[in-house]
C-alpha cells in the first residue's frame, strides 16, 4: 500500500514530480473516469435529496450545515486519503506501448 510520508498527507501537494512526461494519456483518462464518477455521485445525491423532500424530508439545507463530529471526521479523512492513493497509484501503472509507437 502506498502511503504519504510522515507528517504529510497525501492530498498534500508533492515534494516529487508525479507524472512523467509521456503520462499525458494516462493523465487524460484519469481525469475523464474521475469526472463521469463525479457525475454518478452527483447526479445521485441530486435524485436522493429530491425523492427525500417529495417524501417531506427537506434535507438539502441541514446537510449544508453539518458539521462532523471528531471520530465521523476522521472518517472522512480516510476515506478521502484512501481515494487520493487509489488514483495515484492507478496513475503510476506501467501500461505496454500502442502498437506502431
Amino acid at each position: 500500500m502506498i502511503g504519504a510520508a510522515p507528517g504529510r498527507l497525501l492530498s498534500d501537494p508533492p515534494a516529487r514530480q508525479i507524472l512523467k512526461p509521456d503520462q499525458l494519456d494516462d493523465l487524460g483518462q484519469a481525469v475523464l473516469a474521475l469526472t463521469r464518477e463525479l457525475w454518478l455521485v452527483t447526479d445521485r445525491l441530486a435524485v436522493m435529496e429530491k425523492v427525500l423532500e417529495r417524501r417531506g424530508l427537506a434535507l438539502s439545507a441541514e446537510i449544508d450545515a453539518f458539521v462532523p463530529d471528531l471520530e465521523f471526521s476522521a472518517e472522512l479523512e480516510r476515506r478521502r486519503e484512501r481515494l487520493i492513493e487509489v488514483v495515484l497509484e492507478a496513475l503510476r501503472v506501467s501500461r505496454p506501448a500502442p502498437p506502431g509507437s
